[in-house]
Order: structure tokens, then sequence, then C-alpha cells
């Protein structure tokens, strides 16, 4: 219910796009809104939307206590990498404070294209690692399992809740609005998933703070999407929900003028692309190279299955949809209840939803990286190790 609201929420301010005709602004590409192309867009959420929640109406059960010093071990982890990132970009929030925010910007891109080639600091890898998409959202689905089911000193819990927002945190500095809707998305869902098992008290705690705090994030949020898209018109508000709604135009608009871009596996791929063909995933390039092949604005908010059709075609697109219908398949025949280590299978699903909304997700070698050791910490939970 939680998902289906947030594309609710979306698809009314895809409305407010076409009441107000501010498509060919924002990002937004002119308006190529068809019944072919929105059957296809509720298709590709709807499988997505059926594991999220056939998973969260299953019955959880916690962690056996003999993983508990895992559990421990492995929020540690995340939370020290988490804390090491937001050293090490204390710079960017010096910079920041002095400098232009379009050099701000352009640097910080450039210190994540470093990253991807392998030519960055190396002592950064495994907190670079440990911070890529999904593990902000593990990072907050532990935060909200400990205050359900665990006891467990406020330092700790306060050190993993900072380790799911520091993305969000080090993006502020560069006036980055995405990765605070991602972490509020993430945030949403996994409440939701908590919620029937979260005593009284402690719901009534967290829906006053995240009221006071959602509030001045909102107003953060407001702020920076005005000042960096005001192009003078009377609605002030035009930028918000041209942000907010554009990924339904912006999907059909790829479907619709993509289907000649050349096939470029690497943003979806970028890891076996790498291993197969030596081609190194270049942001910057990748974009120009789609830009010949269509007319339409390619850098844009298409969502998950634009992107992957931009990239892979028709015939990409369709594997994908095959590929999440059998993955609902499975997991209603499969699942009978949630035990501990399904949550981690979990996770990956929300991180795609909410990451989902706006691109393909898992861009870069370190989200690659980081979905191969979600999946290694699904095994550690699953099965009992003696030595």
């Amino acid at each position: 219910m939680a998902a289906t609201t947030l594309l609710i929420v979306i698809s009314f301010c895809a409305i407010l796009i076409d009441i107000n005709d501010i498509y060919a602004e924002y990002g937004i590409n002119e308006c190529n809104i068809t019944l072919p192309t929105l059957f296809l867009f509720c298709l590709q959420w709807t499988l997505v939307l059926i594991p999220l929640h056939l998973l969260s109406r299953l019955d959880f059960e916690p962690h056996i206590p003999l993983k508990g010093t895992m559990i421990y071990a492995l929020t540690g982890l995340v939370a020290l990498s988490s804390f090491v990132m937001l050293a090490n970009s204390l710079g960017d929030i010096r910079d920041a404070l002095i400098m232009d925010l379009a050099d701000v910007r352009n640097e910080h891109y450039k210190d994540i294209q470093q990253g991807m080639e392998g030519s960055g600091n190396y002592l950064m890898v495994i907190p670079s690692l440990l911070t890529n998409n999904p593990f902000p959202t593990l990072a907050l689905f532990f935060w909200f399992y400990m205050k359900t089911f665990m006891k467990v000193p406020l330092l700790i819990r306060a050190s993993i809740f900072i380790a799911s927002i520091a993305q969000a945190i080090i993006a502020i500095t560069i006036s980055g609005r995405a990765a605070m809707i991602y972490w509020a998305f993430d945030f949403f869902l996994i409440y939701s998933f908590f919620y029937r098992y979260i005593p009284f008290r402690t719901k009534l705690t967290i829906n006053l703070t995240s009221g006071v705090l959602g509030s001045l994030a909102a107003t953060l949020f407001i702020s920076i999407t005005i000042a960096r898209f005001d192009s003078g018109t009377n609605d002030p508000f035009a930028s918000l929900y041209g942000y907010a709604g554009q990924h339904i135009n912006n999907f059909c608009t790829m479907i619709i003028h993509g289907g000649g871009t050349p096939f470029l596996p690497d943003r979806v791929l970028p890891l076996l692309t790498k291993l197969t063909t030596g081609v190194t995933y270049d942001m910057v390039e990748h974009y120009e190279a789609l830009g010949k092949g269509t007319s339409a604005i390619v850098n844009v908010f298409d969502t998950f299955g634009g992107e992957v059709f931009l990239d892979l075609g028709w015939i990409g697109y369709i594997l994908m949809l095959l590929l999440l219908g059998l993955l609902c398949i499975y997991i209603k025949s499969s699942f009978k209840v949630l035990q501990f280590h399904h949550s981690f299978i979990l996770v990956i699903f929300i991180a795609f939803f909410t990451h989902g909304l706006f691109a393909w997700p898992f861009t870069s070698y370190y989200a690659t990286y980081a979905l191969i050791l979600i999946f290694i910490c699904f095994f550690f939970f699953k099965y009992k190790f003696e030595v």
C-alpha cells in the first residue's frame, strides 16, 4: 500500500504538469503520453509492486540468538564506513560554503567518475562499497529492526540511523535532492512494513519526530528545487511538481523516441560489460552516445524501465519484464514466512523501487559489488556455520 501511494503521488504530479502545460521545462520532454506506453508503465510497476506486496504480508520471524553478533558486526561496519564517508566529504561541505555551487557539483561528479574507473583512493573502496545502494536502505531497515525486536544501546541505534542518511547529508552539500527523496521513500516503505510490530509508544515517538524533521527536510528540499529551477514562471512550485511528476512522460518519451539509440549495456550491467568488453562506464559519454540516437532529452528521470529500453532496446526491456514476472511467481510459490535472512531480499526490492522511480538503481561498479555483498549476507544469515 505504501509503495502504491508513492506512485499515486507521482501520477497526481504528472496531472499537474499536464494541466499547467510545463512540458519541455525542468528537464521534462515534450508531451509523449499514449495509451500503449501508459500500459507498459503500469505493467512494469505492477511487476515490482507484487513482490513487495507478497513479502510484506508474510509473518516476519526475527533472527535467532546465534546471529546476534553478526548483526552487530554488519551494522558496525556499515556505520563506520558512513562516518568515514562523511569525514571525507568535509571538503565538499567547506567548498559549498565558499565556492560556486556548479563548481562543487562538477568536482563531486569527477570524484564519482574516478571511483567508477578505479583510479580513486583505494583506502576508500570499502567505505564506498558499504555506503552504496542498497546499503543505506539496509541500514535504515536495521534501525527499525533494532527498535522493534532488539534491546541495543542508543549509541548503536543512532550510528546506524546516521549511516542510513549519510548519502543524503553528503548530497545536500551540492544541493542534491535525489538522495533525500530516496531516504524519505525508504523510510516510508520500511516504516509501513514494521508498523504492525512496533509498540504504540515507539510509533508515537517516530510519528512526532519524523513529522518535525520531515517538515524541516521538506522545506529544505522545496527551497533547493525552486532555487535551482526557477524560470520566472508565475507558479513558484512548478519546478517542484515538475520534478515529482516527470517520470511518466519521460518514460513514454523513451519508448516512443528511444528506439534508435545504440546498444549500450554498460549502465545497466557495468561490471559485466567491463569484464567482457573492457568498456568502462562513463556517465557523460553514455548520455552523449544516447543523445545522438534520439532528439529526446535522455539525462532525465525516465524510471528504471526507460533506461533499460534506451540501453538494451526492446529485447532487453522484454527480458527484464519476464525476469520480474518469474520473480513474482517464485516468491508467491516459495515464500511461506519471511525469515530474517529474507529481509536482505526485501531490502533489495525496496531499494530497487525507490531508486527505480527515477532511473536505473544499480549503476556503477560499487553498486554491483554492493548487491553481491548483500546476497553474501543473505547466505551468512541463512545458514549456521561451525568452526
